[in-house]
């Protein structure tokens, strides 16, 4: 961006027209249309703007930048192009009237924070090219019932999903190796969940508070289930433990109905 800058009806541009810098956080208008040869919308320029409902991003605009669209809590609609890869740190977060959302395929990149406290997103589709889910990237999206995770996933990272509790189930796919901790935290409605074989850790909070979780396949490459991992599983009956497990944090069961049981069937990890 060069220092030079033009406003277009208030919104500000850089020289070129390339990049959206900044849209008048006391504007009335409900709908605007980004106009075509936009290729960025910059850090914050549409941040606390409480009375726009829709947005149309135009084909060429490739990121989104950070907390772009934070705190615009009438949002209920927008379009991201195809043309996007990049979706910044916060960028929708607190949108708390957005609905729904179609991340694009060229998305390759949806940053921590993104959608965090979109607390009417019912379901979202995140695109093959991701291949980690940031921190706490969904979290507090407390009407999501459904999400998708694509197979190029590797990593689910801390608190992604924390507080999603309207989430029902949720397929981990095979290629993930890590959840970080918390990663599901909070989900009260989450009654099933399949650990993928290439996981080797259950980190410390990762499915505590699932209070409607009966059951949990731990594959036999885990070796530690971390501190609180399931406190508060409290329809979790049984567990097994596979025999690659040598390590279970404190509290790791506390709360849930077949805790006295596993204490019983593997002394020797509590």
């Amino acid at each position: 961006m060069t220092g030079k800058t033009i406003f277009i009806d208030r919104v500000k541009f850089s020289a070129d027209k390339k990049e959206l810098l900044h849209f008048p956080s006391d504007s009335e208008l409900t709908e605007y249309v980004i106009p075509d040869g936009v290729i960025e919308i910059e850090s914050e320029a549409f941040r606390g703007c409480t009375h726009l409902e829709s947005v149309i991003i135009p084909q060429g605009v490739k990121k989104i930048g950070t907390a772009a669209f934070c705190e615009c809590s009438a949002l209920n609609h927008v379009v991201i192009p195809e043309s996007v890869t990049e979706i910044g740190k916060s960028a929708f977060c607190d949108c708390s009237s957005l609905q729904s959302v179609i991340i694009p395929d060229g998305v390759t990149k949806i940053g921590e924070f993104a959608f965090r406290g979109c607390s009417s997103l019912q379901s979202v589709i995140i695109p093959d090219g991701v291949t980690k889910i940031e921190e706490c990237a969904f979290c507090d999206c407390s009407s999501l019932q459904s999400v998708v995770i694509p197979d190029g996933v590797t990593e689910i990272g801390e608190c992604a999903f924390a507080g999603c509790s309207n989430l029902q189930s949720v397929v981990i796919p095979d290629g993930v190796t890590e959840i970080g901790e918390s990663a599901f935290g909070g989900c009260s409605n989450l009654q099933s969940v399949v650990i993928p074989d290439g996981v080797t850790e259950i980190g410390a909070n990762v499915f505590d508070g699932c209070s409607s979780l009966q059951s949990v396949v731990i594959p036999d490459g885990v070796t530690e289930i971390g501190e609180w991992a399931f406190d508060g599983c409290s329809s979790l009956q049984s567990v097994v433990i596979p025999d690659s497990v040598t390590e279970i944090g404190v509290f790791a069961f506390s709360g849930c109905p077949c805790e006295e049981q596993l204490e019983k069937n593997y002394p020797h990890l509590f």
